[in-house]
């Protein structure tokens, strides 16, 4: 008899033990529902081209706007940056099926310069299947003069994150102001495709797309030799218009004739005095 009171004591004691410990708990309700549900399958879908033409470029708020027409398009749209950058998505901005406008910032234009971009978009076509429409948009650099007369831009090659400018002068150039930095020019030769005229020099200067950006997006000049240049880029077969923009002309207004039933009032000035009605 003690010895199956004993036993019972140890059984007891195990049991308050196991109930003590998470290990010995039964699993919950949530803990059941994770290990039921089944994994989702992935919606599958086919690649085709997207038809898009690039309608507008203009500065807003510090950023490249970017308008756009699609055809068979969606608002479900994204940009990302092409190939040869890292896999990105960029900008921001609104889209609906039949077109969008995106914004850009100063560093992913600077991406968008060395590696283009890509537009997507997902839908769903007539026959229900999930379509992703891919178009690809060139991005280039460009510089142009403003007002310059002595100074020539004789060349520009992008390469990577830089631009390689070449200028043509009547004296050596060392220095190209950009958005307030200061680049100084290439020590090697300059290589020339054609012959140089008399009493003119070449100065080459490599410049980092970012301050391309920072220059177009603020307007500000590089200046080589006391003359200016203006930053610009083309997206798709658009290119930026940098020249100031105009300020918008009031309306005039309409003059009012005065009601036959309204007496006329006449204004005599300060310190009248034979002031009255006419």
């Amino acid at each position: 008899m003690l010895r199956s009171h004993a036993q019972l004591l140890r059984a007891a004691a195990a049991l308050a033990l196991c109930l003590a410990t998470a290990s010995c708990a039964a699993p919950g309700n949530n803990e059941q529902a994770e290990g039921s549900v089944a994994p989702q399958p992935e919606i599958e879908e086919i690649e085709e081209p997207l038809a898009l033409s690039v309608d507008a470029l203009d500065i807003r708020h510090g950023t490249l706007r970017i308008e756009a027409t699609m055809d068979d398009g969606s608002a479900d749209v994204s940009m990302w940056l092409g190939e040869g950058c890292e896999t990105r998505e960029v900008g921001h901005g609104i889209a609906t099926r039949s077109g969008f406008a995106w914004s850009l910032s100063r560093d992913e234009i600077a991406r968008a310069i060395e590696c283009s971009l890509t537009v997507k978009v997902h839908g769903i076509d007539d026959e229900g299947q999930h379509v992703r429409r891919v178009a690809q948009l060139p991005v280039s650099v460009a510089v142009q003069p403003d007002g310059a007369d002595l100074v020539r831009l004789r060349g520009q090659e992008s390469d990577g994150a830089t631009t390689k400018l070449t200028f043509m002068a009547p004296a050596f150039a060392s220095r190209l102001h950009v958005a307030g930095t200061i680049i100084g020019a290439e020590s090697d030769d300059v290589e020339l495709d054609g012959k140089l005229p008399k009493g003119a020099f070449l100065s080459a200067f490599v410049v980092d797309n970012d301050d391309l950006a920072r220059s177009m997006l603020a307007r500000s000049h590089l200046t080589l030799l006391g003359e200016d240049f203006l930053a610009t880029v083309t997206v798709g077969s658009v290119t930026l218009d940098i020249s100031e923009p105009q300020p918008e002309a009031l309306p005039e207004p309409e003059p009012i004739a005065p009601s036959e039933d309204e007496p006329r009032q006449y204004y005599y000035g300060d310190g009248c005095d034979d002031c009255g009605d006419g």
